[in-house]
């Protein structure tokens, strides 16, 4: 867990990314915005990090961030500026541009696990 003087926020974490964050279904991080906050998650769980940010630092293809009330998408979304204690829940969703990529990556992690269930894409815990 990363702590700053940025305030700190709860991130939920989806079933299919659980593998790459230890089994965690929520993990404490801090950042003056969504993305910081993302990219301190992936500090603290680097191959979780991998799965969240594509190089560019804008969200992976077939996540969105579920945040003050709406689904976020796209890298403007990731400036938004977040307040002590808020929620933040990474989302699974369809992507027809990147339809297989999160499911690989969660099935390589299952196999890693041994754990079968953790199929299921749903929100938060």
């Amino acid at each position: 867990m990363l702590m700053s003087d940025c305030p700190v926020v709860s991130v939920h974490i989806p079933p299919i990314l659980r593998p790459f964050a230890e089994g965690r279904d929520e993990i404490m991080a801090s950042g003056e915005t969504v993305g910081e906050v993302l990219e301190a998650v992936g500090h603290a769980y680097p191959a979780l990090g991998e799965s969240l940010l594509c190089a560019d630092g804008s969200l992976a293809d077939g996540l969105a961030v579920y945040f003050g009330g709406a689904v976020l998408h796209g890298r403007e979304s990731l400036m938004l500026p977040v307040e002590q204690e808020e929620v933040l829940s990474i989302v699974a969703v369809a992507n027809p541009s990147c339809p297989t990529g999160l499911i690989h990556a969660a099935a390589a992690g299952r196999a890693a696990t041994g754990s079968e269930d953790e199929a299921v894409i749903s929100v938060g815990n």
